[in-house]
């Protein structure tokens, strides 16, 4: 980071706190491997410090299960001494935190080694180490996110959600209401201070649209050549919503399957591609439909799946949004206009050609989602993968008996035994996230839940 960056930063900063003197402390975050901002509160001296000499924080933050334990085996914890790393503050990411009572400032970090390299298991640091290789081969992403969430009632009962009530007053929905735009007026003020507020820090929210289960809504994010900027935004979006939500007397969660009889919440990754000159190289040429350079990247997201869907579907209660017709794809197939498989190109203009990825869940990282889904094109283009005729009609009954791993265990195998995400994450990095995500899986198991009393207790 060149000396005229780091005084540009700063004086940002500066003039941040000119406009904002009610602030005095500033909360850093950083994304761990769950997708969930970690960090602490400092004051905004020790942050303007923090453009020369960062903050130290320790690795083992980012490598940390759901309830925030680190395993041991990942070698970042006892065994190293929990050594300390140098967090450094993210130019253009400082801005208030929009709910709460104290006058709050936010930032995002990146996290490094103390040589002033990039810590391995940062997941910014992961997505640009894929970013980087494909920009040496000439192509760039432009990249939008689609996250869909519930709100439910503030339940202090029971930990389980229930549908809300509408704002204005009235009966919860307990029905299926997509595209239902009464939906959205009882929650208005939840949905439009929550894009308004995107809008003021920068991030591109364009559309709110209501899902299929009750209080379940859907923010897009417009479309940023930078895949570093798109993962930002879908970090920023769930921390503006839930905070909004809360302040407005309901909560939001963006976990995979609330409910188990309702559609779960989805990631949606929609990818082009451009040349140095600009140029999508996935758009047709002449008569053709689809033109071969997404073909390949097609081929390659399909060879790719089996081994990522540690990532997209990282916890337990990821894989039961993989159902029949549950709008959650079970097979890599693809398809034009065609929301039943998992690699749609949607309709549009030729110049706009993409692919949309329909198989995370909400509740995955957005950083490494994407990671997967850059690696797996960049792969299928390198090697001009083939990916087969494209689904017509409905996708879920047409699979070929390829259905990807439906749990965690089987897909964290394959995880740790594929070698397109090996290579482009990284070994190291593969390694450790496979030793969270077992230790988190071991832990899940040890508790007794209620529907195995009703179905066993007195049955065996």
């Amino acid at each position: 980071m060149n000396k005229s960056f780091v005084e540009d930063s700063r004086a940002e900063a500066q003039r941040f706190f000119e406009e904002n003197p009610e602030v005095e402390l500033v909360e850093l975050l950083i994304p761990d491997v769950n997708g969930v901002f970690r960090g602490k509160r400092i004051s905004k001296q020790k942050f303007l410090k923090s453009f020369t000499e960062g903050v130290t924080l320790p690795g083992s933050m980012c490598l940390v299960d759901i309830t925030g334990d680190t395993p041991e085996g990942t070698g970042l914890l006892w065994s190293s001494g929990d050594q300390d790393n140098l967090a450094k503050p993210i130019p253009g990411t400082l801005c208030l935190v929009p709910y709460g009572e104290l006058p709050l400032a936010q930032v995002m970090m990146s996290l490094h080694n103390l040589d002033g390299t990039k810590f391995f298991a940062d997941p910014r640091n992961v997505l640009q180490g894929v970013v980087d290789r494909m920009a040496a081969d000439g192509l760039y992403p432009t990249v939008a996110l689609e996250l869909e969430f519930y709100l439910a009632d503030q339940n202090e009962k029971t930990a389980e959600p229930l549908p809300p009530q509408p704002l204005g007053g009235g009966i919860a929905s307990d029905g299926v209401q997509v595209y239902g735009l009464q939906q959205i007026e009882d929650f208005e003020k939840v949905l439009h201070d929550a894009v308004a507020e995107l809008n003021r820090q920068g991030i591109p929210a364009d559309t709110i649209v209501a899902e299929a289960g009750p209080g379940q809504f859907e923010i897009n994010l417009g479309h940023v050549t930078d895949p570093m900027l798109a993962a930002d935004h879908a970090m920023q979006l769930k921390r503006v919503v839930k905070g909004i939500a809360w302040d407005h007397g309901v909560t939001a969660t963006f976990m995979a399957k609330p409910y188990s009889d309702q559609a779960g919440n989805g990631l949606h990754v929609h990818v082009s591609l451009r040349d140095k000159d600009d140029n999508n190289v996935l758009s047709p040429v002449g008569d053709e439909e689809v033109s071969d350079n997404l073909r390949f990247a097609i081929g390659g997201l399909q060879e790719a799946m089996f081994e990522s869907m540690a990532i997209f579907a990282p916890n337990p209660n990821s894989f039961r949004r993989f159902q029949n017709k549950a709008y959650a794809p079970m097979s890599p197939n693809w398809g034009l206009n065609n929301r039943t498989v998992a690699l749609r190109i949607p309709a549009g203009s030729p110049k706009a050609a993409r692919v949309e990825h329909r198989v995370s869940g909400a509740d995955a990282n957005p950083y490494l989602v994407l990671a997967c889904v850059l690696a797996g094109m960049h792969h299928g283009l390198k090697n001009k993968l083939d990916p087969g005729e494209p689904t017509v009609g409905n996708g879920y009954e047409q699979h070929g008996g390829r259905i990807v791993p439906r749990s965690m265990i089987s897909a964290l195998d394959r995880f740790v035994d594929g070698n397109i995400v090996k290579e482009y994450l990284g070994e190291r990095f593969v390694e450790v996230f496979d030793i969270c995500r077992r230790a988190e899986y071991d832990e899940f198991f040890a508790e007794v839940t209620q529907l195995e009393y009703r179905w066993y207790l007195d049955a065996v």
